[in-house]
């Protein structure tokens, strides 16, 4: 079991090694994005290149939404749904992507299933976001267990483990 791992890593050094020096040679490609689908957010200029995370995301009074960070040491901030505009932003394949969701009405209940699917057929985009509600926290609910997978247009899967919190924001009190 051992051996067979460490093949696996060898071989998954070995292409990237090759990929990174194919990518070193070829000429830039200069084709404009693919316009949006329906279902997708649309993003002035195409993807938006970021240092590896998304940038922190706004909630306003009254709205509920998901945050998923990675599980590693720098905790990059991947994945953000706003559940009650209906919009989620996603950092995947080294760019941050939107995409429109239905609006989601009512709250989550601990031990229930957590997962979304994110496709664009057309930006070669599909990714799988799954998880169990956790236990309530003073400020929401965790998402454990949670888990983003990204299908590469090359067939391989990257599989990234995260944190996740599920938050809703308190209205502002009228006087």
């Amino acid at each position: 079991m051992v051996r067979r791992a460490s093949l696996i890593i060898a071989a998954g050094l070995g292409m990237l090694a090759l990929t990174a020096c194919g990518a070193t040679t070829g000429s830039v490609s200069r084709l404009a994005p693919p316009p949006p689908v329906n279902n997708v957010r649309p993003v002035e200029g195409g993807a938006e290149p970021t240092a590896g995370a998304l940038p922190p995301q706004s909630l306003a009074d009254g709205e509920c939404a998901t945050f998923f960070w990675t599980v590693d040491e720098a905790h990059r901030f991947l994945v953000f749904e706003n559940e009650t505009e209906g919009f989620a932003r996603i950092f995947a394949s080294g760019a941050a992507h939107g995409f429109y969701v239905p609006p989601r009405e009512g709250g989550y209940v601990s031990g229930d299933a957590y997962q979304r699917t994110y496709v664009d057929t057309d930006r070669q985009l599909d990714i799988r976001l799954t998880g169990v509600i956790g236990d309530p926290l003073e400020t929401g609910l965790r998402i454990d267990r949670a888990v983003m997978r990204v299908e590469q247009p090359n067939g391989q899967r990257v599989v990234i483990p995260l944190l996740g919190h599920y938050r809703c924001r308190a209205r502002a009190a009228t006087p």
